[in-house]
């Protein structure tokens, strides 16, 4: 929730979603330079410091996790500032008001993500005893153990609480159970979470090598191990700060380790990336001992941006490529936007991935090139340099934009992913919503962001397909519940579709005042509730397409689309309407419904083709 605060800010005050679609570039520029202190605090020197974050920013799905509207860094900026700050004030640097913000940022970090309770309570303890252990009075214990476990509620008190009251359950959805009662009802517990699709058998330690190796590249990852295991610490008996450093790399270790046991979903290793930047403090006292080791970390973090991770062990095919869960092969970081995205692979045009594998390596040379300059920035002739510094970084901003800004693009091209699925019928909606969009319902796959097309036009909702026109899942759940049948044997509860009602569905719509009806084949790991025919749609389809009165097909049927359909919600007669409509319409809504926003003919929609793209 604190994440999607941030989101919403984002795209309400600055008039669209351009800057929350890197929303969390600020959290990985806080997320690098937290792992930098800490490592500067903990005795490593600028250069290692530097080098030892630059291998933890450049790990591949952190990345990936970075550059999309997720909230997966805010997560980890607000871990490592919380581990920050605590160690901070465990190393007597600051009074009272750096516990304050170490227990802000851990809230942050609680209030942002529900992988949070397995994490952060376990940072959160560690603060509570160092606490306890310093010397000083116990008047001072006290105050400083409640801003401790204070501080944190500030963020994520809210949240929970507002959950507890809507639902009974602070940690709704989850179900807590223990000593073979439920103390917390939910949607599920772990083991409902195991059959999922995301899950992992926590004794598959073929996948957790494969995952490790991915995340930390196989190149690389041998150093990340040597770090860990102590190879910094020629005598650390004698280093004051020696423990401290031990004790985050335990830390990171115990991090993987609550990833690997506790949570079901291991396929999902975004769930584990702080404990790599703890990792970073080891990594930088390691690079510290010897300066043929930095040089030679800058190497391999050269090897890491520039050429695949099976380079130069096999051309072909991975050979640690041990569970066919985990995705074995990993192209080379730079060219990873391009090559790597799903939702890219097949069908960006050739040429645009040919161009891409030249282009991005310039840009990272070039980069190089910069990052030189600004090194030798000093004295003498420090002015002299500073200005060469400059140029070169406009310079190499000039580039970025000569070779990546779209040119000649139509905008609305631009806003639509090229998702293979989807991306035919979003254009479709796009061309025939006009200038003033329309109100929009949908079913099937969750995906309902694009259907607000182009300036967000459009106003888009999920409309239940019962006489409960207004509840929520968690409304449904507690139904459920009273009738004994709280439970469901999947990770996607459909307690809300269990009894569909095309009479009352068709009401909830006229009462919503919908316009179009949008219909894609469902996602399978949403749920079987969601499908109704062979072909994997929705019972909307099947309702839509046997009352021609009521729906008039816009796109797909003709088509014979297999991923999805658009339909018109035709108006009822006016007499007819006035006379069964909602109880809860306004007048207002009425008229609404008899001078809708007007929707494009197929021949409008066919004379405005898109734009070209680039």
């Amino acid at each position: 929730a604190v994440g999607d605060l941030w989101f919403t800010w984002l795209v309400t005050s600055w008039g669209g979603d351009r800057l929350a679609r890197v929303g969390q570039a600020p959290f990985f520029l806080a997320a690098g330079l937290a792992a930098f202190a800490l490592a500067r605090r903990l005795g490593a020197g600028a250069p290692a410091s530097v080098v030892a974050s630059a291998w933890f920013l450049t790990l591949t799905p952190l990345l990936s996790f970075t550059f999309e509207p997720n909230v997966d860094m805010i997560f980890v900026a607000g871990y490592l500032l919380a581990a920050l700050f605590f160690l901070r004030d465990a190393l007597g640097d600051g009074g009272m008001g750096t516990l304050a913000l170490g227990g802000l940022a851990a809230g942050g970090a609680l209030g942002t993500k529900p992988t949070g309770i397995v994490f952060v309570p376990v940072l959160l303890g560690l603060a509570a005893l160092a606490v306890l252990l310093r010397e000083g009075s116990n008047r001072r214990r006290v105050r400083d153990l409640a801003v401790v476990l204070l501080a944190p509620l500030v963020m994520a008190g809210y949240w929970y609480a507002r959950t507890a009251l809507l639902t009974g359950n602070p940690l709704y959805p989850l179900q807590v159970s223990a000593l073979g009662r439920v103390w917390l009802a939910g949607w599920y517990g772990p083991e409902v979470m195991r059959r999922s699709a995301y899950a992992i058998p926590v004794g598959d330690w073929r996948a957790l090598a494969d995952i490790l190796l991915m995340v930390f590249d196989p190149r690389l990852a041998p150093v990340w191990v040597a770090a860990l295991a102590g190879a910094w610490a020629r005598g650390w008996l004698r280093d004051p700060l020696g423990g401290w450093v031990w004790g985050c790399s335990a830390l990171a270790v115990l991090n993987v380790a609550l990833y690997w046991l506790v949570i079901p979903y291991r396929t999902q290793q975004r769930f584990m990336l702080h404990a790599a930047g703890l990792a970073v403090v080891p990594l930088a006292r390691l690079f510290d001992r010897r300066r043929w080791a930095g040089w030679a970390a800058v190497g391999l973090l050269g090897a890491h941006l520039l050429v695949p991770q099976e380079w130069p062990f096999a051309p072909r095919a991975s050979p640690w490529d041990f569970s066919p869960k985990i995705p074995g092969r990993i192209p080379p970081l730079i060219s990873y936007a391009i090559l790597a995205d799903p939702m890219m692979a097949g069908i960006a045009p050739r040429e645009d991935v040919a161009r891409a594998q030249v282009e991005l390596p310039i840009l990272g040379l070039a980069a190089l090139m910069v990052a030189w300059a600004w090194g030798r920035v000093g004295r003498p002739h420090a002015w002299r340099r500073g200005i060469g510094a400059v140029a070169a970084s406009l310079a190499l901003l000039g580039l970025a934009a000569a070779l990546l800004v779209p040119r000649d693009a139509d905008a609305r091209r631009l806003f639509y992913p090229l998702f293979r699925p989807y991306v035919a019928g979003w254009r479709q909606l796009e061309l025939r919503a006009g200038p003033s969009g329309t109100r929009i319902a949908y079913a099937g796959t969750n995906l309902p962001y694009f259907l607000l097309g182009y300036g967000w036009r459009n106003e888009v909702r999920y409309v239940n397909v019962d006489r409960h026109r207004d509840w929520l899942l968690h409304d449904y759940h507690r139904e459920a519940r009273a009738r004994g049948r709280g439970d469901w044997p999947d990770p996607r509860p459909g307690w809300d579709r269990v009894q569909p009602d095309y009479d009352a569905w068709l009401a909830n719509l006229r009462a919503e005042r919908i316009q179009v009806l949008v219909v894609a084949r469902v996602n399978r790991l949403e749920g079987s509730h969601n499908v109704a025919d062979p072909t994997g749609f929705p019972i909307e389809r099947r309702w839509a397409e046997s009352h021609p009165e009521a729906f008039q097909p816009l796109y797909g049927v003709a088509e014979d689309d297999p991923e999805m359909r658009i339909y018109r919600v035709r108006r009822p007669a006016s007499r007819e309407f006035s006379e069964n409509r909602d109880p809860s319409t306004t007048d207002r809504d009425a008229r609404s419904h008899e001078s809708p926003r007007r929707l494009r003919t197929n021949d409008e929609a066919r004379a405005e083709p898109f734009g070209p793209a680039r």
